[in-house]
């Protein structure tokens, strides 16, 4: 008995010294300008690492523990930055060494270095993002945080108004997944686009919180982050309406139809709501999931009315179809714009 304990012992533990020698690796590297002006640097690794940054006058050098794979060694990105001069990738040993020249002196609260978790959901990997102070925030905010509060018009009719129209997730996030795999951000952006056609030619003034296939924060946001960077546009181009464009999913393939969310903080959310619920209704023979009241940051956060569409499920194969066809999504944009401007006719 001794000895069969003493044999599963050994084996325990050269199971465990296998494990404890896999190294991790830097699989991908990615960087950007944040909407509050930082710089940010993201390190795509396979498993948890250490890493640790030191800040001189000239420089600052940050070292990951692990090694490249798939990228090369003593790699060079150029960076337009007002702080940065490039970003070079070194490998020494089992190390990283990011070499951050600095075209200014930082101060220490200036970055910061840090790890983010394997997010399944996402399809994030484990990651070491640096975020490195660019100059001041484009837009002042208030002490809780968030942008301060401004008027609305609601009254006068479309013309003249400004609306922000936010195409649902993007870049690294794919938002829901269809059955037959069509990407939730591949839908909303080009109805968005359209939307925005038709509101400007009826002489709406409109913001996108997005044009292309992006993050608007910036690359691997938090939640908080990467929705607040859209209540942000709203904000700074001081929108009299806010609407954000989805696209539904549920476990159950067999559920479909239209829902409009809203947060009563005033009594225009709903109103608004309400119009592009019924507008979307008139697209065809689809299921009325009707009109809900949701804490939805978006709708939350931002200080003028608004409202979130979900344009059918792409869950759901039929409507997953029909969500693929430029014609229908053309349907869609005509009906958001219609539901817009009925808004605006009814409040008069």
């Amino acid at each position: 008995m001794k000895k069969i304990l003493f044999l599963f012992c050994c084996l325990f533990a050269v199971v465990n010294l296998g494990v404890a020698q896999a190294a991790p690796e830097v699989t991908k590297v990615s960087y950007g300008i944040t909407s509050d002006n930082k710089l940010r640097i993201v390190l795509d690794c396979t498993t948890t690492t250490k890493a640790a940054a030191n800040l001189t006058p000239t420089e600052l050098l940050v070292t990951v523990n692990g090694k490249l794979k798939n990228i090369n060694n003593k790699q060079f990105f150029p960076v337009k930055s007002q702080t940065i001069r490039r970003v070079t990738l070194e490998e020494a040993g089992n190390r990283v060494i990011i070499h951050v020249p600095l075209k200014t002196a930082l101060q220490s609260g200036q970055y910061k270095l840090f790890n983010l978790k394997k997010d399944t959901v996402a399809k994030r990997p484990e990651r070491v993002v640096l975020d490195i102070y660019n100059g001041p925030a484009p837009t002042p905010r208030s002490s809780t945080g968030y942008i301060a509060r401004h008027n609305y018009t609601v009254s006068g009719g479309i013309k003249g108004k400004k609306i922000t129209l936010d195409p649902g997730h993007g870049g690294t996030d794919s938002g829901a997944i269809g059955a037959d795999r069509l990407l939730e951000k591949d839908v909303t952006l080009p109805v968005a686009l359209r939307v925005r056609d038709l509101l400007e030619d009826r002489g709406a003034i409109v913001s996108m919180t997005r044009t292309t296939d992006v993050d608007v924060f910036g690359p691997d946001a938090s939640d908080r982050e990467e929705l607040q960077a859209r209540v942000d546009v709203a904000e700074r181009n001081a929108a009299d309406l806010f609407i954000s464009i989805h696209c539904n999913a549920n476990n159950n393939r067999e559920i479909g139809g239209f829902s409009t969310y809203y947060h009563e903080k005033s009594k225009y959310d709903y109103l608004v709501a309400d119009e592009l619920e019924k507008a979307m209704m008139k697209t065809g023979n689809f299921a009325d999931l009707g009109v809900r009241h949701a804490n939805l940051y978006v709708n939350k956060r931002c200080s003028m009315p608004g409202a979130l569409v979900e344009m059918l499920f792409v869950s759901n194969r039929k409507e997953e179809k029909i969500l693929r066809s430029n014609w229908f999504r053309n349907k869609l944009a005509a009906a958001i714009a219609d539901g817009i401007e009925n808004f605006y006719k009814h409040n008069n």
